[in-house]
């Protein structure tokens, strides 16, 4: 009989062990008191549909979504069309486990592996990207051909600098949600 008492903690235990690793948390916070009482959603990357959307109402600059995943999904946090002049959208990965994130002109995310990785991986596109802009600009300014091809040099020197971070992420976390969410923007 004593044997059996000590059992059935044991399998509670477990059991609510198990659901504990399933549950995640995303903390996010916003510059500026002006956005109380506003919604943030939290929309699926692909198929939106309205029964899937989760919204919060922002209280003290900062909103808290809660819930289970099974598997790690990309979704987006965002704000009302006539925020997001202001407050740039932010890819997330919902998984497991505590998801720190602002929101501001430029956002960001943290806190679990994979969104460590993505942040990681939009800073270096948002640098190629911007690289890229400043040289195609140069290159319409520039009137000899000999600076031309130096920029065109550069140019494809950036993009195939960023195609290899791309492929080493990619690899690295071939089968996680980040990774193919890469896979698909490189393609």
């Amino acid at each position: 009989m004593n044997s059996k008492l000590l059992i059935i903690p044991l399998l509670v235990f477990l059991l609510g062990s198990c659901t504990d690793h399933r549950t995640y948390e995303i903390e996010g916070t916003l510059p500026d008191e002006k956005y109380n009482g506003e919604y943030v959603f939290l929309v699926p990357l692909d198929g939106v549909m309205p029964r899937i959307i989760d919204s919060l109402q922002v209280s003290d600059q900062s909103f808290v979504f809660k819930g289970k995943t099974d598997s790690a999904q990309v979704k987006i946090i965002r704000m009302r069309p006539q925020l997001r002049l202001d407050i740039q959208e932010l890819l997330v990965v919902v998984e497991p486990g505590n998801i720190r994130v602002r929101l501001d002109t430029v956002s960001s995310a943290g806190g679990t592996p994979q969104n460590e990785i993505l942040q990681a991986w939009k800073e270096v596109k948002t640098e190629a990207d911007q690289t890229l802009y400043l040289l195609r600009r140069m290159h319409q300014s520039v009137t000899d051909g000999e600076n031309g091809a130096r920029i065109l040099e550069q140019w494809e020197q950036v993009q195939e600098k960023f195609r290899e971070y791309s492929m080493k992420c990619i690899e690295e976390n071939r089968e996680t949600a980040v990774g193919r969410f890469i896979l698909d923007m490189t393609r």
